[in-house]
């Protein structure tokens, strides 16, 4: 409590008056120190976007006759290595005991592209060929074999995987079309087996709202 002088405890009024100034002002006490200061607001960035989730392709409920398979051109003609050499276990042809045709298609934004019609076929004809653009594989060997997708890129000399394919840039997808049943495929695509009369769909960008459901003649 402060104290006030002797001579205005003479004046009860004018001390009371000085008393209640005295503390009004803070008069004695100490500094009590910088003011806090409230920050301002963050203001929130502009919001994170998820890439766009592509929708999914279906399988059509009707057939599509094979003579109709096309693509349009977008490879070059296949480099056949030197001295008939074997490739990722690819051999050249020698006798044609063993004789089946797989299906791969590659779609690039909805648009189904040629494969090169003469893929293993120069120098001499390997276990592994295409012979027009539909993207037939035709497997030839002298007695039973199995192949995969990955053997078929090394001979035809394209990379293969989800983050880039045949020089379609990053996210690929790949499927399987068996038994009129369309299926996802999320492993190795290289371990993909090209199985008799069944279908490798590859899709780079945009899918195709509806695949061709192929129906394989009964020659082949």
């Amino acid at each position: 409590m402060p104290t006030l002088p002797a001579r205005l405890m003479r004046f009860p009024a004018l001390a009371v008056a000085s008393l209640l100034l005295l503390t009004a002002c803070g008069g004695g006490s100490s500094d009590p120190g910088p003011v806090a200061t409230i920050p301002d607001p963050v203001q929130p960035g502009p919001p994170t976007q998820s890439p766009p989730v592509q929708p999914e392709p279906v399988l059509a409920d009707v057939f599509t006759e094979w003579a109709t398979i096309t693509g349009q051109p977008a490879w070059g003609a296949w480099v056949s290595p030197p001295n008939r050499a074997t490739v990722n276990g690819v051999a050249c042809l020698v006798n044609e005991n063993f004789h089946q045709h797989s299906l791969v298609s590659i779609y690039k934004d909805g648009v189904r592209l040629g494969l090169p019609g003469d893929i293993g076929r120069g120098g001499c004809t390997y276990e592994l060929h295409t012979h027009e653009a539909s993207g037939v594989v035709h497997i030839e060997t002298d007695v039973a074999k199995k192949f995969t997708l990955g053997q078929f890129f090394s001979l035809w000399g394209q990379p293969l995987g989800t983050g880039g394919t045949a020089g379609l840039g990053s996210s690929v997808r790949f499927y399987v079309i068996a038994n009129e049943k369309l299926t996802r495929y999320l492993g190795d695509p290289a371990a993909l087996e090209l199985v008799a009369h069944r279908e490798i769909v590859i899709i780079a960008g945009a899918a195709p709202a509806v695949l061709p459901n192929y129906r394989w003649p009964s020659t082949i």
